[in-house]
């Protein structure tokens, strides 16, 4: 590639992103402004979580960084045969990156950030781009086994729906590589049918890399991933369940993966907007009024993301330190 058309792709990629950030940032405000929430009330909300939630959000925070940074070290142990990167540094990497995921589409600036931390250890910085496109792909069959037990206890109840993720857990540990192949091949498909996507056959080469690694591999990958959804979801439902107690955590719990999903749309950092329509909206069929639904979205925003800033410096200073060890 050519240094001109480098500098297109560039200026291309920074348009887009300050268009995601201006959309969303238009729609958080015209949902302020349309529900009748009040940046009192979003005060109100925030002053009352007490100094010790943020210790826990931060560990819990810390948690799911490290858990990603663990599956980035295996898929590079794996894939590349190489392991010259030490946990610390992997934290510090996917910190990085998840906090340039602000700004940016997460799913890019992890990937960056690792890949140019991977150049300083003498890997490859598209291998190691590609090996973060494989670890998200697992994120994404999390994601699916989240949303089919949603769709159970929608249909069938708590019992049923416990019952059933169990089942489904089990199967898909058992039949792991088949389950990862034909979720290519669906990805595959739905990219032929739309005519375009360069995201869509990144994801379906992951989803076939993933597939022909080794299933103990495998098996501690999806571990990491299910531990990680777990405590982001749990986060999340706590949190908007300690701004409004009268919430009954069940539906949040089965409309959380379509959030997560929601949030992950590239074109918007981080979900700016979308994430909190969302969000507002699973309050609102609660009977929140709109107002308050609306005050609460943005306060778990502000929340999250203050917690994670707090930490950020701790999770940073690991690979710090090991550059300074060098």
């Amino acid at each position: 590639m050519s240094d001109g058309t480098k500098t297109l792709t560039r200026n291309k990629r920074l348009r887009w992103t300050l268009a995601g950030l201006i959309a969303g940032l238009a729609l958080l405000v015209v949902l302020i402004q349309k529900s009748g929430a009040t940046l009192s009330g979003i005060s109100q909300v925030l002053g009352g979580v007490p100094w010790p939630i943020y210790a826990l959000i931060m560990l819990t925070q810390s948690i799911i960084v490290v858990a990603a940074a663990m599956k980035w070290r295996i898929v590079l142990s794996e894939t590349l045969d190489i392991q010259t990167i030490s946990l610390g540094t992997a934290t510090s990497a996917t910190a990085t990156g998840a906090l340039l995921g602000q700004i940016i589409s997460i799913q890019i600036s992890v990937p960056i950030v690792r890949a140019w931390v991977a150049s300083k250890s003498g890997i490859r910085a598209r291998a190691a781009a590609g090996t973060s496109l494989f670890e998200q792909s697992l994120e994404l069959l999390t994601l699916g086994i989240a949303v089919l037990a949603g769709l159970v206890f929608v249909a069938l109840g708590a019992a049923f729906a416990t019952f059933s993720l169990i089942v489904l857990l089990g199967v898909v540990v058992a039949a792991l590589k088949p389950v990862l192949r034909g979720s290519a091949l669906v990805v595959h498909r739905i990219r032929v049918m739309i005519g375009e996507g360069a995201a869509l056959t990144s994801l379906a080469d992951g989803l076939n890399q993933a597939a022909d690694q080794r299933s103990v591999v495998l098996h501690k990958l999806m571990g990491l991933s299910l531990l990680r959804y777990v405590l982001i979801a749990g986060l999340n439902v706590g949190l908007m369940v300690m701004f409004l107690p009268e919430l009954d955590p069940m539906p949040l719990f089965v409309a959380f993966p379509l959030i997560l999903l929601v949030s992950s749309i590239p074109f918007l950092p981080a979900g700016l907007g979308v994430t909190e329509v969302t969000w507002a909206s699973a309050l609102f069929l609660q009977g929140i009024d709109a107002a308050t639904a609306a005050e609460a979205a943005v306060s778990l925003r502000i929340v999250t993301v203050s917690g994670f800033l707090l930490c950020y410096p701790f999770l940073a200073a690991a690979g710090f330190r090991r550059h300074q060890d060098l």
